[in-house]
């Protein structure tokens, strides 16, 4: 009887793997929602059903599965099935801090009773603004616990004059708006544009690129321009690589009225960005972080980055590399491909130096570190930046270092693009992603034991990274200056689920202006907002910047839903400050080698 039993079990997990999993979306604008239909067949045993806590690319998680209301699962003959709900609180102990547990991980499981064929509905919240509706995968869509790696189906039932947009796949027929996925994870990492929304199409290698425009500033970007910079960069991008590793490509661009700056996430084939209408270097240079993550994260990744566990974080030490030098890449390629001059270059060389050097933590948390912890960030909550520095600030100065480390041992034989392309042919074509140590193995295959030297010194150990001896004897110089600066007066951070920035520390000589917890909205009437963490620190440090030294600032905060403006006192102090140079004095060895990492390549057509 047992053995009876467990055969037919395999029997109905094995037929089980060849089903398509079908997710109906219908969009009610009238009511802000989408209603969700998914059909899972040969459910024989039961569903297991959960929503993810956190979505690829943004570490953080977030209780998703409070979001689903009105859950109800059918048979084939529309009798309601039983369903029970179990929460289960994860704790963890971090090792650093034996006495602190952080137990605020809620894990959401919803059992459904057996049927041959089981249909789930439920609805969760979505604004429409302006007829457009736009969703992510993981706070959206279920998944059957032990039926991930099955094959999906969407269906978008969108009103009669919306278009609807995704990377998916289009399923050719009758109905419209029908695309299919390889698994859920496909399915979850490819975002959707709904409504009347701007629509610019190009190709690259003969693959057709959408660029899909909503938000307030979509009139006001010049198309033309943007146009010339997403093809640049897919141009560019496919170039270095050797080709596109996507059908086509989905641009979902949420377009704001500033001048500069964006922030964005990737996906398989698309990625989610709020652009400046201006345009300017900034944007520009996420468009090539975020093009170039179809590489680095999406297929060259830890093994923990996909398929995914989406219950709890994942841990790995190269989110520096992952995120960090993807961005010294978007940096670099952009002007090895001709887009951008060399002072604006070593700007982002020093730039990148000095927000490391800046963080008192860098003494202490290095690159690998600030990668492995970022769970621990956020009281246990996570982010998208780095255990208490940035990995992206670590990873762009470690990227430059060891590519300058490379080539100088190697003789300007070899550098970082040797260990990128082996780590892409490593994991290219749906291979499993690499193994903690492996960035190190390959940068010592290509640069022998003192290669590994390198990477320990660079990336395992905290402080300066080596960088002025390191950079030295590739041609740059590392010079420092001191410059008077000043303090706004208060601190401020980015809370869960905020979109706005909060005061966290107010300095003693502004006791009585703003407030511990009060909303940021502008300075000197210079609003402070951006649709993620790292886009509002962005937009903070730029204002900052910008304020003349000594003169009072004009501050406006909400404070328990009231609007007021206050006026604090800047205050000011003097800072070392760094910058990356190429070194006229440069020996003739030392000269080649700076000139080989900045050798040009053939610009795009």
């Amino acid at each position: 009887m047992k053995c009876v039993l467990v055969l037919s079990l395999s029997a109905v997990l094995m037929s089980a793997a060849f089903a398509e999993i079908t997710y109906t979306v219908d969009l009610k604008p009238d009511s802000n929602a989408l209603h969700v239909t998914v059909h899972i067949p040969k459910t024989q045993i039961g569903a297991k059903i959960q929503i993810p806590n956190w979505a690829p690319g943004a570490y953080v998680l977030r209780d998703n599965f409070k979001q689903v209301t009105d859950l109800k699962a059918f048979d084939p003959q529309g009798k309601p099935l039983d369903i029970k709900q179990e929460i289960v609180v994860a704790q963890k102990i971090y090792g650093d801090v034996p006495d602190q547990k952080i137990a605020n991980n809620q894990i959401c499981t919803w059992t459904i009773a057996p049927a041959a064929e089981t249909t789930l509905s439920y609805d969760v919240p979505l604004r429409s603004v302006e007829d457009v509706m736009h969703w992510s995968g993981p706070p959206t869509y279920i998944y059957e616990v032990n039926r991930k790696n099955e094959k999906c189906k969407l269906i978008v039932n969108a009103p009669e004059n919306w278009g609807v947009y995704v990377g998916l796949d289009a399923v050719t027929g009758p109905t419209k708006n029908v695309f299919t996925a390889a698994t859920y994870d496909v399915l979850a990492d490819n975002p959707v544009s709904a409504g009347k929304l701007l629509v610019d199409t190009y190709t690259t290698l003969g693959k057709p690129h959408e660029i899909v425009m909503r938000g307030v500033g979509r009139n006001t970007i010049n198309r033309a321009n943007l146009i010339k910079a997403c093809k640049f960069v897919s141009d560019m991008q496919t170039d270095f690589f050797g080709g596109a590793p996507y059908n086509k490509y989905v641009w979902h661009f949420d377009v704001n009225t500033a001048q500069d700056g964006a922030g964005g996430l990737e996906h398989l084939s698309s990625t989610q960005i709020s652009l400046a209408a201006g345009l300017g270097p900034r944007a520009v240079s996420v468009l090539s972080h975020e093009f170039f993550h179809l590489w680095n994260v999406k297929r060259i990744r830890s093994k923990v980055l996909g398929p995914f566990d989406y219950t709890v974080l994942p841990e790995t030490g190269a989110l520096w590399w992952l995120e960090g030098v993807t961005d010294y890449y978007a940096s670099n390629l952009l002007y090895r491909y001709g887009w951008t001059d060399l002072p604006s270059y070593m700007t982002s060389a020093s730039n990148n130096l000095n927000a490391v050097r800046r963080n008192p933590a860098y003494t202490k948390i290095s690159p690998f570190m600030s990668s492995m912890r970022v769970g621990e960030a956020s009281n246990g909550r996570g982010n998208s930046n780095g255990y208490l520095i940035s990995y992206y600030n670590q990873g762009w100065i470690a990227g430059f270092i060891l590519d300058a480390g490379i080539r100088t041992e190697t003789r300007g034989k070899k550098s970082l693009d040797d260990v990128l392309k082996a780590l892409w042919n490593m994991t290219k074509n749906d291979k499993p992603g690499f193994k903690e140590d492996e960035i190190r193995k390959q940068i010592v295959k290509v640069a022998g034991i003192n290669g590994g030297k390198l990477y320990d010194q660079v990336v395992m150990t905290p402080g300066d990274m080596g960088a002025e001896k390191i950079l030295s004897q590739a041609g740059y110089m590392v010079s420092a200056t001191i410059q008077n600066t000043q303090d706004v007066g208060f601190d401020v951070g980015n809370s869960m689920g905020a979109d706005r920035m909060t005061v966290t520390r107010v300095d003693a000589s502004n006791q009585g202006t703003v407030a511990i917890g009060d909303k940021l909205i502008a300075l000197n009437d210079q609003e402070i907002t951006g649709d993620s963490a790292r886009a509002r620190q962005t937009r903070f440090s730029e204002v900052t910047q910008k304020l003349e030294l000594g003169k009072p600032i004009k501050v406006t905060v909400e404070r328990d839903g009231t609007r007021l403006d206050v006026t604090v006192k800047p205050v000011q102090s003097q800072r070392t400050s760094y910058a990356i140079e190429r070194n006229p004095q440069a020996s003739p060895n030392e000269k080649a080698i700076a000139d080989g990492m900045l050798k040009q390549f053939k610009k795009p057509e």
